[in-house]
């Protein structure tokens, strides 16, 4: 046998743990993200210094959001190029391109994620707070808990993918 072979460091070894990895750190993200909106939000008036902090976590959490969406796209690029799967098999082929699908929408609400954070922004220094509290709740209750359900469920298709 040849060393390689038997080492650990072989890539159908490593590339579906740093996929669920990404996987498991994104959807964490997002629930940092709505605990992070909750707890400035949870004070009967968002103040100018509310903003700016949740402004510098947001863009933190870009960051992070860009870094571990990037993990997830190039390491579910390289497991599906691979010879890991069996491709003649349809059922596999409608996953995969489900599971892209899943993640163009992913990125698709994350816009608008960033929509409704800029239109926050834009009615705070408007002066309208009641407005700028809505788009919170808007991205805390609905499209951030849309962005970890939908990545759940690409969780779970990659495992019963990496099971064929």
């Amino acid at each position: 046998m040849n060393e390689l072979e038997t080492s650990f460091a072989r890539s159908d070894q490593i590339l579906p743990l740093i996929h669920i990895l990404g996987a498991i750190c994104f959807i964490c993200a997002h629930v940092c993200i709505i605990m992070l909106i909750r707890i400035f939000s949870d004070k009967t008036d968002i103040t100018n210094s509310n903003f700016e902090k949740i402004k510098f976590y947001l863009s933190k959490f870009n960051l992070f959001f860009g870094s571990f969406f990037l993990i997830i796209i190039v390491s579910g690029f390289f497991l599906s190029i691979g010879n890991n799967f069996k491709f003649a098999d349809p059922m596999i082929n409608a996953v995969i391109v489900t599971l892209w699908v899943l993640a163009v929408f992913i990125l698709i609400n994350f816009g608008y994620v960033y929509f409704k954070f800029y239109s926050f922004k834009k009615a705070l220094l408007a002066g309208d707070k009641f407005e700028a509290s809505e788009h919170l709740i808007i991205i805390a209750r609905y499209f951030v808990p849309l962005n970890i359900a939908v990545s759940v469920l690409c969780t779970y298709l990659c495992v019963a993918v990496g099971r064929f």
